[in-house]
């Protein structure tokens, strides 16, 4: 016999998605927040040492001590995120075992 008439079939589709790409999309929103969180804190105390290095005319010394902080602040910034996206991740690997 044939099939009915109205059948659905299932349809190919080349936006079929996958575990697999689920997890590169993943892997790539972590790693471009945590590039644009360190490029914002490095380019807002930039901005802010260059302001007021132009204002008190301290000749780059302010500048320079803000594109420290930034780094400083930046670098602190990803590695708390770091450290949460872990933790969730096990978290996550916990309730998955105990079931």
């Amino acid at each position: 016999m044939s099939e009915a008439p109205f059948s659905r079939k299932q349809q190919r589709s080349i936006f079929k998605k996958n575990s697999q790409d689920a997890g590169i999309l993943g892997d790539l929103a972590v790693v471009s927040q945590l590039g644009l969180t360190m490029a914002g804190c490095l380019g807002l105390c930039f901005w802010a040492g260059y302001r007021m290095d132009v204002w008190l005319g301290a000749h780059g010394i302010v500048l320079t001590v803000f594109i420290l902080m930034g780094v400083l602040g930046g670098g602190w910034t990803v590695y708390r995120q770091i450290e949460d996206l872990y933790r969730t991740d096990d978290l996550k690997r916990r309730k998955r075992h105990a079931k």
